[in-house]
């Protein structure tokens, strides 16, 4: 009996990742169709920031929430640092991320580690009889080990990653290794730009790789800009994408920094949503805007402890939400 894995919300969410984004990782067989693999590495996993920020952040993403966006970020930390984030994605898609940085000298080394998954995974055979499907997996993961290094008193940073890619969709199972590159450039304590070049590898089609080249702008503590220029080898033409964040400085409100982020990214028209919370919050035609809170104290129990969320619409698709808790020692 020949097994067909598929059901209406699933094809939903690979449909948004053929338009727009990253979505579910299930590999086409037919590679000669221009598909490619591992479309789950387009996620922004592990920063909310840089999700709210409309998936920008290869100019501005600093420490462990660099990692997946632009290795050259990991240099900025000035403190050992340990992260932790849930991402749920639509369709019953979604992973877990942990990161930790360690300084050495002007030296940074970093490890991290994702793992997806889907629930509730619907398997009917040929005359779409439902099958027994407890045994059915679509898991994938990476692992990354990162280097990165600050030049010229922190104004210029290099750094770079190599990762081992994991994707088994029950039927297939394949693990590549790849690496990610990127640089960035302050110039002064206001202007910062950054270029990352992702995933990396011998085969042209194995794992789907990604280049961002984005600015960002801090004209003043309170507010930050960010702009960036993105191109997936699954998608013919480079999106781009913004956000802003607005900050209340922990010297204001004395217990913390209070940031609320909002950011957009050019993409397809996804509908309404049906969704009860994003009606309520007035998002039920939202495709494309990103939306998020973010907490930081340096005072609590003598650690530095951020707390992200990030929320984004997909109209008829439903939602995707990311949190995730750091902490500096």
């Amino acid at each position: 009996m020949k097994i067909k894995k598929g059901s209406e919300r699933v094809w939903a969410a690979l449909l948004a990742a053929a338009l727009c984004a990253p979505a579910l990782p299930l590999k086409a067989a037919d590679e000669s169709a221009g598909t490619y693999g591992a479309v789950f590495m387009k996620l922004p996993t592990g920063s909310p920031r840089a999700q709210a920020l409309g998936n920008t952040g290869a100019s501005l993403m600093e420490g462990s929430e660099a990692m997946s966006i632009n290795p050259a970020g990991v240099a900025s930390a000035q403190l050992r640092e340990l992260n932790f984030a849930y991402l749920g994605w639509f369709g019953g898609y979604g992973g877990q991320y942990l990161a930790y940085v360690h300084p050495i000298g002007q030296s940074v080394i970093g490890f991290n580690l994702a793992y997806y998954s889907v629930d509730g995974f619907d398997v009917r055979d040929e005359q779409g009889i439902p099958q027994y499907s407890q045994d059915i997996e679509v898991r994938n993961a990476y692992a990354s080990l990162t280097l990165a290094k600050s030049f010229f008193l922190e104004r210029f940073a290099l750094g770079a990653s190599v990762k081992s890619v994991l994707e088994d969709n029950y039927s297939e199972s394949y693990q590549n290794y790849v690496f990610d590159l990127g640089a960035r450039l302050r110039l002064g304590r206001k202007l910062s730009f950054g270029w990352s070049g992702q995933n990396f590898s011998g085969g042209e089609k194995e794992v789907v790789k990604l280049s961002r080249l984005g600015a960002s702008f801090s004209p003043n503590p309170f507010l930050t800009l960010t702009v960036e220029n993105k191109k997936a080898s699954d998608q013919d033409e480079a999106v781009y994408g913004g956000g802003v964040e607005l900050n209340i400085p922990e010297e204001v409100l004395q217990v913390g920094k209070v940031s609320f982020r909002a950011g957009y990214t050019d993409t397809s028209d996804f509908g309404r949503s049906y969704d009860s919370t994003l009606d309520k919050l007035g998002l039920e035609e939202a495709s494309g805007w990103s939306f998020g809170i973010g907490i930081y104290s340096a005072q609590s129990l003598g650690y530095g402890i951020a707390l992200d969320y990030a929320l984004v619409p997909y109209g008829a698709l439903g939602k995707a939400n990311q949190i995730s808790v750091k902490m500096q020692f």
